[in-house]
């Protein structure tokens, strides 16, 4: 008995059909895009008396805090050598081991949550956490199984002036670590009282594909997958 005849599709219609998927998927996903930097903290749980969700994890717990902005959108302070650029609520994560810890969104009194950078301020560089540019101040977030809001302090400085070249978040782009590391203070707690505390081991920022370069990177793909089905046909 002879097989049924295969029937396949010319490589060319594969490729339209392809690169109409992409272009759908595309459409679906550039919404995430919502900032051209992305800021990455990692480090590790150095002590945790919080309840709810964080109950009993312990220390050494890796810990990630990620967000985006938008380099266009940043408010230099008027007193000092710093510069927030307002973060994307939208692309905020911080998780505890496994746990995630929302942001609260929009932050309490629709006031701007910034990503500092100190350029020489003075003789220090840095980042920090703010609803404003001249000073650290606490982010809300809330606690998976608790229902006081939180505060969230994030800041970090160097005991050099020479780790920033710039207020410019296109020069910061980068990882630093702990070389020369002055000052930290990453928690989480109430009316200023830490209930846990985060050991930071890197900060890396660096800068999200533009939807040009997203879409090169896609077809450089579907030229690989093309070709591949090109010797499966041939």
């Amino acid at each position: 008995m002879s097989k049924p005849a295969t029937f396949r599709l010319p490589v060319s219609a594969v490729f339209v059909r392809a690169a109409a998927l992409a272009a759908a998927c595309w459409v679906v996903a550039s919404p995430a895009l919502a900032g051209d930097y992305r800021v990455d903290i990692r480090g590790n749980v150095g002590f945790n008396v919080i309840g709810g969700g964080l109950a009993g994890v312990p220390a050494g717990t890796p810990v990630l805090m990620r967000f985006e902005l938008n380099s266009t959108s940043f408010l230099n302070s008027a007193s000092f050598p710093t510069r927030g650029y307002a973060i994307e609520l939208n692309t905020f994560s911080l998780t505890v081991g496994s746990l995630s810890i929302p942001i609260i969104s929009p932050q309490p009194g629709n006031t701007p949550a910034y990503f500092v950078l100190r350029n020489n301020d003075p003789a220090v560089d840095g980042f920090f956490l703010s609803r404003g540019t001249d000073l650290p101040s606490p982010l809300s977030v809330n606690i998976p199984g608790l229902v006081p809001v939180h505060e969230l302090n994030f800041s970090l400085a160097y005991s050099v002036g020479n780790v920033l070249s710039s207020l410019n978040i296109a020069n910061a782009v980068g990882t630093y670590g702990l070389q020369n590391l002055g000052s930290f203070n990453w928690s989480l707690g109430r009316f200023g009282n830490a209930g846990a505390e985060f050991e930071p081991s890197s900060i890396t920022i660096s800068a999200v594909p533009e939807p040009a370069t997203a879409a090169l990177l896609a077809l450089g793909g579907l030229a690989v997958w093309l070709q591949a089905a090109r010797r499966r046909q041939g």
